[in-house]
């Protein structure tokens, strides 16, 4: 019996070293064709601050800044600064063009702001709120009452700064 088990024993060690040098993997080859890029106008949606919004066909190669120039420029409060105008465009993209925003917590001088009440207020109403889309509205509307416009602190999403960039438009 001992007889067997080192004779089993080689043949083991035999068949694991034909298997270790036998390659177990394919050769594979990879064969790389040519592939032809069409040149396709793109089609972009331009909105935000221009003078034209709309759907625009570009030139084959265009940027962000030929597809301003398509939509009639950008309008004077449009944020340019935050935009590659250099940056190439691409089919079926949308390009926004953001409008400046006061830098202050306070409105323009001379410019009457309605405040909206954060107790009143409907969904809509808080959304025409610079700074509270529809989701901050809806959490809003879940923790009210409120005594005063600092406890806005405890709806999620609001923080110290963006109380301070809400209070302008808000009230209890």
């Amino acid at each position: 019996m001992a007889r067997f088990r080192s004779l089993a024993f080689y043949a083991y060690l035999v068949l694991a070293a034909l298997l270790g040098l036998a390659r177990l993997e394919p050769h594979l080859r990879v064969r790389f064709s040519s592939v032809e890029i069409e040149d396709v106008q793109p089609v972009v949606s331009i909105v935000g601050a221009v003078a034209h919004p709309g759907v625009y066909t570009l030139p084959v190669g265009a940027r962000v800044a030929d597809a301003l120039a398509a939509a009639g420029g950008a309008l004077p409060n449009a944020r340019l600064d935050g935009i590659n105008l250099a940056a190439p465009v691409a089919d079926a993209e949308t390009l926004r063009v953001p409008i400046v925003s006061r830098p202050s917590s306070e409105p323009a001088l001379g410019s009457p702001v309605e405040l909206v009440s954060i107790n009143q207020a409907t969904e809509t109403e808080l959304v025409q709120v610079p700074g509270i889309g529809p989701e901050l509205a809806r959490r809003i509307i879940i923790y009210r009452p409120y005594r005063n416009l600092d406890e806005l602190i405890k709806v999620p999403g609001i923080g110290p700064r963006s109380l301070e960039r809400l209070r302008p438009y808000l009230k209890p």
